[in-house]
């Protein structure tokens, strides 16, 4: 696989700019169209809205820590805010480029790992098992990611503005601009999901780290409530997680892991029509593409804020709260949800409907142009 791809150019338009994106060449050699990851559908979209603003773009591998520049830049974009971004400073500086963009797929990295980390301190208070971190980042954090603050002149946070991880930026006194991530197009709303939903039946759709995702608060809300059923997608990947929790899991019978699946696909597309309700209680993210796929199905959402995405109660959601006992928390307000009537239901499932619109290709395309367009325009 390549580190670096030069003068991406989707159209046969002349280009007269010059734009470096830090961030992976992946979508070049993989299928984009399985959307294992939506960020490779994203890397592709955001070079053709590039070349439609006069582009052409060289794409750099977040692997690649010898990056040498063979040309003059107008602009420059890449990862910033996780491991992957380790090499930003450096990279934006030596690009020449009178933009530089930080590409903020998570929230501000020590806000991010301080969240983490107490997570894993809670899940050893609870279980007596000292779990390994996963998700936490050691290459941009302190002085380093004032490095790349400091080589930065825009910053684009996924997700939401007012967000908690939008919010993590704003002390820099740089620009933040939001952008929306995207969600696989496989994923639809059947209106014969309402007839088929069971109010007592509930998703936990997530990715790598378990723990740090909250799913095993989650489980253990749910081993204390067997009238309730809980599904759990994601892979396998935190053997901490697993090695506690997973002959708990096999012996509740209201509990069920089905393992990475893929969203779309016939299980997916069955747990939609099967679960009233998804739950996340996520220690930090930019924005969730598990729960905004599943609120594209028309699942209602129950989620923290640190979740990423903006939910009203009573409109498009419940939200869980961050203090107190979290797992009563859980508890007492997924039996809220279950105790109200189909028409409340219906009309949640409306509002989640609307708040999908965010969280679409099209929604991408919208808002990464208008982001940059606001930065040509400061530039121009």
């Amino acid at each position: 696989m390549s580190l670096e791809i030069r003068d991406i150019v989707f159209d046969k338009t002349k280009k007269t700019k010059k734009a470096a994106l830090y961030y992976k060449t992946e979508p070049f050699f993989v299928n984009v169209d399985n959307y294992t990851h939506t960020n490779n559908w994203e890397i592709l979209q955001s070079i053709k809205i590039l070349n439609h603003k006069g582009f052409s773009v060289d794409l750099i591998d977040r692997r690649n820590s010898n990056w040498k520049p063979e040309s003059k830049y107008d602009i420059f974009l890449g990862l910033g805010v996780g491991n992957s971004g380790r090499n930003f400073a450096k990279h934006a500086i030596i690009s020449g480029a009178p933009r530089k963009i930080l590409l903020a797929m998570g929230p501000q990295p020590d806000t991010s790992n301080k969240r983490t980390l107490k997570r894993y301190e809670m899940f050893k208070e609870r279980t007596g098992y000292s779990a390994p971190p996963m998700r936490t980042v050691e290459d941009v954090v302190g002085e380093k990611f004032l490095d790349i603050i400091e080589a930065t002149d825009f910053i684009f946070a996924i997700g939401e503005e007012g967000t908690p991880s939008y919010n993590s930026f704003l002390k820099y006194d740089k620009p933040v601009l939001n952008f929306l991530p995207s969600t696989s197009s496989s994923v639809k709303f059947d209106n014969t999901y309402l007839q088929t939903r069971k109010n007592n039946s509930f998703l936990c759709f997530a990715g790598n780290g378990f723990i740090c995702k909250g799913v095993d608060l989650v489980v253990e809300a749910f081993l204390r409530t067997p009238e309730k059923e809980l599904h759990i997608c994601g892979p396998s990947s935190e053997k901490s997680f697993f090695n506690y929790y997973g002959s708990k899991i096999s012996k509740s019978p209201n509990i069920k892991y089905h393992g990475f699946i893929k969203p779309g696909g016939d299980i997916f597309n069955k747990l939609a029509a099967t679960c009233s309700y998804v739950i996340f209680h996520s220690s930090s993210e930019g924005c969730c593409t598990s729960v905004a796929t599943s609120i594209k199905a028309g699942i209602v959402p129950i989620i923290n804020s640190w979740t990423g995405i903006l939910v009203e109660n009573e409109i498009n959601g419940f939200t869980l709260n961050e203090k107190g006992d979290i797992i009563s928390d859980i508890i007492d307000t997924c039996e809220a949800a279950s105790n109200i009537t189909t028409e409340k239901y219906n009309t949640l499932v409306n509002g989640v409907i609307k708040k999908s619109k965010l969280f679409s290709q099209e929604s991408f395309t919208q808002s990464y142009s208008k982001a940059l367009d606001i930065v040509l325009q400061k530039q121009g």
